[in-house]
C-alpha cells in the first residue's frame, strides 16, 4: 500500500508542470471567452450580457458556413490527398540507397522550416496570371484554356491555398511516416519476402498496418493544423475575392479584429473547439484502437 501511494505521488509530481502549463495556457483561456462570448464586446468594453444572441447571429451567418465548408474541405484533401502522398513517398523513401535517402530526409523537411510568409509568396508568384509558373507551363504546352487566375476566381482559390499548405507540410509527414517504418522490425518484412510477398503486398499487409499509431498521431495533426488554417489565407487572399476563401479562424479573427465584434468572435472560436473536439474523438474512437507492441 505505501509502494501504491508513494508511486501515485511521484507521478504527480512528474506530472504536475505538464498539468499546470496546460491548465494555465489551454483551458483556464477558454473560461474568458466563453463568458465574452454571451456578451456585446468590442475588445474593450463589455457593452452587457446579450445571453445567446451571438451565437444565432454566426449560425445565421452564410460566411461562417461557407467559411466552415472551406475549412473542412482543406481537412478532407490533407486527409485524403496529403497523408496518403506522404506514406507512398515514405515508402519508396525506405527503399532508396542511403545517398539518395539522406537527400530525401534533408529536402522533405526543408518547406516545413521555411516561414509561411516566404512559402505563400512562392505560390502567389507560382499563380500569376500573366507570367506565373503554372500557368506558363500550361500554355507552353498549348493548354491555354486551363490558365486561370487561380487566386482570384472563386472556382480555384480555396484548392490553389490548399495545394501551398499541403505542399509544405508533405514532406515532413513523409519523414514522421518514415521514422516509424524504421520502427518495424525487419523480421516481419523478411519473413515476408521468404514467402513471395512483394514491395506492394508487403506495404498493404505488414507496413501499413503496423503504422497506425503513428497514421493516429499525423491524422491528429494534420486535422488539427488544417482546421486551424489562417496564415495562407491571410497572406495569399486576405479570405478574398469577397469572402470566398475564409476559414473559421480567418473569419474568428475578422469578427473580433476588422469588424471589432469580440462578442461574436468569441462565439466562433467557442464553436471551433466544439468541432475540434468532436473530430478528435472520432480518430480516437475509430482509428487505433489497440496498441500494437512489437
Amino acid at each position: 500500500m505505501k509502494n501504491y501511494f508513494s508511486n501515485k505521488l511521484a507521478i504527480f509530481i512528474f506530472a504536475f508542470p505538464a498539468l499546470f502549463l496546460f491548465t494555465a495556457f489551454v483551458i483556464y483561456p477558454i473560461f474568458p471567452e466563453l463568458l465574452i462570448s454571451f456578451q456585446k464586446n468590442d475588445g474593450f468594453r463589455n457593452m452587457g450580457y446579450i445571453g445567446l444572441e451571438n451565437y444565432i447571429d454566426v449560425l445565421n451567418d452564410k460566411t461562417f458556413w461557407r467559411a466552415n465548408f472551406n475549412t473542412l474541405l482543406i481537412v478532407f484533401l490533407s486527409t485524403f490527398v496529403g497523408l496518403p502522398i506522404s506514406l507512398v513517398l515514405a515508402l519508396t523513401m525506405d527503399r532508396l540507397s542511403d545517398p539518395m535517402r539522406r537527400f530525401f530526409k534533408a529536402s522533405s523537411v526543408f518547406p516545413a522550416v521555411l516561414s509561411v510568409t516566404v512559402i505563400a509568396q512562392m505560390w502567389i508568384a507560382i499563380y500569376e496570371p500573366m507570367w506565373g509558373l503554372l500557368n506558363s507551363i500550361l500554355r507552353a504546352v498549348n493548354l491555354d484554356k486551363f490558365a486561370l487566375a487561380w487566386l482570384s476566381d472563386s472556382r480555384t482559390v480555396v484548392l490553389a491555398i490548399t495545394a501551398a499548405f499541403l505542399w509544405q507540410y508533405i514532406g515532413l509527414n513523409a519523414l514522421l511516416f518514415y521514422t516509424g517504418i524504421k520502427a518495424i522490425p525487419k523480421t516481419y518484412n523478411e519473413a515476408a519476402l521468404i514467402d513471395g510477398a512483394g514491395f506492394f503486398r508487403t506495404s498493404i499487409k505488414i507496413t501499413i498496418p503496423l503504422l497506425q499509431d503513428v497514421t493516429k498521431y499525423l491524422l491528429v495533426l494534420s486535422i488539427l493544423g488544417s482546421m486551424s488554417q489562417f496564415s495562407h489565407v491571410r497572406i495569399m487572399t486576405g479570405g478574398g475575392p469577397g469572402d470566398i476563401s475564409r476559414t473559421v479562424i480567418y473569419q474568428l479573427y475578422y469578427k473580433a479584429f476588422s469588424a471589432s465584434d469580440f462578442g461574436q468572435g468569441c462565439a466562433i472560436a467557442i464553436l471551433f473547439v466544439i468541432e475540434c473536439l468532436i473530430l478528435t474523438f472520432i480518430i480516437n474512437k475509430f482509428v487505433a484502437r489497440e496498441k500494437i507492441e512489437f
